[in-house]
């Protein structure tokens, strides 16, 4: 045996549970960039170069919420104001005619809304961007293979008139958040509403009204949940039969508050594997097909087709405060990477005078190109796709990988140069998809993620030091 089938091998014996592998490079990794070192345009216009079939993925942020999860580190702000609202719609959509050019230039295949809680917005915002996006790309409605939005359970039940209006925009799609159906887990992790008769109230709501994919989610690991509160969840879940289902393991990253405060001590072992394995089982006894290493979709209807295509290469421009763009260029934000309410008031004003810039990323060169791929779209990958990016360059160490993968049991190989992830494969996928990290992206997220710990250490003498995985912090990306 060598010893990178060993080490492989180990990490699944021990039950090693990395965070979920979504983006690469990871947020970790970005970086301040030079002030005016990085022009939008000529970033995607080199990015268009690259590519013979130019798509595009469209991703919209709305960072308000009513109320902060513990867990969260993602970009939000505590707001109901609807003024604000509105002047941040406004930005929004100014933002989207200053793009108008990168968006003409490809074939939009995906709309989606994230945040925070886009659906606290009302019909006349979402109307205000759906009436922008068809003034630069009037068919969007026809090439775009799915619109979606995120909700909370409330705010569905809240304004059910609302949902309706926006399925008869086009939405084809809403995720939304449950995490669990045992009231006590989601009030301890500082969920605003925890009641189990609001989720099935929303969930209610959005299949009675012909919803065309409902998309909800599922988290292990919350302080107090026993494998019996688990099954409780999975079973009620999948009666209520949603059309897509996405099991995460609860990462409380350094930048989340319940890092900060030190107040919440949550499941972090390798028995959560059973959980993985028991949810497996039964979703797929009740029709569900795995699409993803966290997602189960029914046939033909449910699905993720925003992550799909992004995992295949397929660039995503995010606009709105907090947002990320991923090219083969230059993975990038604007403004600052903060969430408050002065930094949304600032990207309002810079979006009104046009002097949205891109101001922290990373760089891609061909060999990050090929690693992207091959951390995120391992479940089925032509590694011809990724010869003309110089996939020869790291050639043997990438063999390498897929031979200990292989011979682990995690990857088919099909045809030539097809791979595919096998059951265990995709239980084990964060664990594979790791080890194509570079070492420098490995090293960046080690200092961004020490630097956090340590200041939280220095708040909180409680706080412990990081897991690593060598060298990768297990306080990753947010789902």
């Amino acid at each position: 045996m060598n010893s990178l089938h060993d080490q492989l091998a180990a990490y699944i014996r021990q039950g090693v549970i990395p965070p979920y592998q979504y983006s690469y490079p990871p947020r970790s990794t970005y970086r301040p960039l030079e002030e005016g070192a990085w022009d939008v345009h000529d970033v995607w216009a080199r990015d268009l170069e690259a590519y013979q079939v130019p798509e595009l993925n469209l991703y919209l942020h709305v960072p308000f919420c009513r109320y902060k999860c513990g867990f969260c580190n993602l970009y939000t702000v505590i707001s109901t104001d609807e003024d604000l609202y509105d002047a941040y719609t406004d930005a929004l959509c100014t933002q989207i005619r200053d793009h108008a050019e990168i968006i003409q230039a490809r074939r939009l295949r995906t709309v989606y809304i994230g945040g925070g809680t886009p659906a606290l917005l009302s019909t006349r915002h979402f109307e205000q961007i759906f009436t922008t996006l068809t003034e630069i790309y009037p068919n969007w409605r026809s090439t775009v293979e799915e619109v979606a939005v995120e909700a909370t359970p409330d705010s569905i039940v809240a304004d059910p008139d609302g949902f309706s209006r926006l399925l008869e925009m086009g939405l084809t799609r809403a995720n939304i958040g449950i995490q669990s159906l045992v009231p006590k887990e989601i009030r301890e992790a500082g969920r605003g509403q925890a009641g189990e008769d609001v989720i099935r109230q929303a969930v209610s709501i959005v299949q009675e009204r012909g919803l065309p994919d409902l998309s909800t989610d599922l988290i292990m690991g919350f302080t107090g949940q026993t494998p019996e509160t688990w099954r409780h969840s999975v079973d009620e879940l999948a009666r209520l039969a949603p059309t897509t289902i996405s099991t995460y393991f609860l990462t409380v990253r350094p930048d989340a508050w319940f890092s900060k405060t030190g107040s919440y001590q949550y499941m972090w072992k390798p028995e959560l594997y059973d959980r993985y394995d028991y949810a497996r089982e039964v979703f797929t006894e009740h029709g569900y097909v795995q699409e993803g290493s966290v997602r189960y979709k029914k046939p033909g209807r449910g699905g993720y087709v925003q992550k799909v295509l992004t995992f295949h290469g397929v660039p995503l421009l995010g606009l709105g405060v907090g947002a990320r763009s991923y090219t083969s260029v230059l993975d990038y934000m604007t403004g600052s990477v903060k969430p408050s309410m002065a930094e949304v008031a600032d990207y309002i004003a810079q979006a009104k005078e046009h002097r949205l810039r891109p101001t922290t990323g990373f760089a891609l060169t061909p060999e990050e190109i090929v690693r992207k791929r091959l951390v995120l779209d391992s479940f089925d990958l032509d590694l011809s796709e990724l010869d003309r990016f110089g996939l020869d360059k790291i050639a043997d160490e990438v063999g390498a990988v897929l031979d200990a993968a292989e011979s682990n049991g995690l990857i088919h190989r099909v045809g030539p140069r097809r791979i595919q992830l096998t059951p265990k494969g995709f239980k084990y996928r964060d664990i594979l998809s790791w080890m194509f990290y570079s070492d420098h992206v490995k090293n960046l997220d080690r200092e961004y993620y020490e630097g956090l710990h340590n200041a939280n250490m220095r708040a909180k003498k409680n706080m412990g030091t990081p897991v690593r995985i060598t060298g990768i912090t297990t306080a990753g990306e947010s789902a």
